[in-house]
């Protein structure tokens, strides 16, 4: 059965590719797996470093350390699935035009697979926001189990975007250097670091449309505040994934055909 434009077996394409790549990535390097576990935890490492630490930033309502390190996790896991997802993705059509050629693949897999690349730090981030949960006394609630929802959300986001950055960048080869600073910008846009009420105005007032907010704040929700995700913010996530889902796949092979030409 078709959904969007891809069957059951092309996302068995995608997982079997996803596999392949993190194999590539990971156990391709001297520290392997170890090296999935130590470069996010750095990452995290040197932004509560400056943010905790240095900037004493705290929790909303809480004035504890150890909570504002719960609450900076569970907003910055997803958004480490999200930027990996967007750089790797911009290039996907660029990199793997070999295995399309070699392995008889669709090229739609590509981006959808590199989207998905974000994962592991997602996990690690996510599992490691429960740990210091059950650490800190807070402990973990029923409303965990909405992650089931939120995380598909947030791939189906990547995904459709990916067939936009990744078709375009294979003629726009630029643009694949101008995403990390549009995505440290948008880091800084969405209050992942610090609350809401710190930002100015008028970023405020905008914030809800703002995707990535809308992919971290139900982290927060289910798993530091034990409460129920904003179903508004989720329905409007929902719908611009499906959006540009449906959106991208058609730009994607509007412009396929003229791949071979360009790489």
């Amino acid at each position: 059965m078709s959904v969007f434009g891809f069957n059951g077996g092309d996302m068995a394409r995608v997982f079997r590719l996803l596999m392949m790549n993190l194999k590539r990535r990971y156990l391709g390097s001297k520290l392997g797996l170890v090296w999935a576990i130590l470069n996010p935890l750095l990452m995290m490492s040197v932004y509560l470093f400056v943010f905790g630490f240095v900037l004493q930033s705290k929790a909303p309502g809480s004035e504890r350390s150890l909570d504002y390190v719960v609450w900076f996790l569970c907003g910055f896991a997803p958004w480490m699935a999200v930027n990996e997802g967007v750089n790797t993705s911009a290039l996907s059509v660029v990199t793997g035009v070999q295995l399309v050629k070699n392995f008889a693949i669709k090229s739609e897999v590509l981006p959808v697979s590199a989207a998905m690349m974000g994962l592991p730090q997602m996990i690690i981030g996510t599992l490691l926001s429960i740990a210091l949960c059950l650490i800190s006394g807070a402990g973990i609630t029923w409303h965990i189990v909405f992650l089931i929802v939120i995380i598909p959300l947030i791939f189906a986001f990547l995904s459709g975007l990916a067939f936009f950055l990744s078709s375009a960048t294979v003629f726009l080869r630029d643009f694949a250097q101008v995403i990390p600073t549009i995505m440290m910008l948008l880091m800084f846009f969405t209050p992942i670091f610090y609350t809401m009420d710190q930002m100015p105005y008028i970023v405020q007032r905008i914030t809800f449309f703002n995707p990535v907010y809308q992919m971290c704040q139900p982290f927060r929700a289910v798993i530091y505040l034990h409460q129920l995700p904003d179903f508004l913010g989720l329905a409007y996530l929902a719908a611009l994934a499906l959006l540009l889902w449906w959106l991208g796949l058609k730009f994607f092979r509007k412009l396929k055909g003229y791949f071979e030409s360009a790489l």
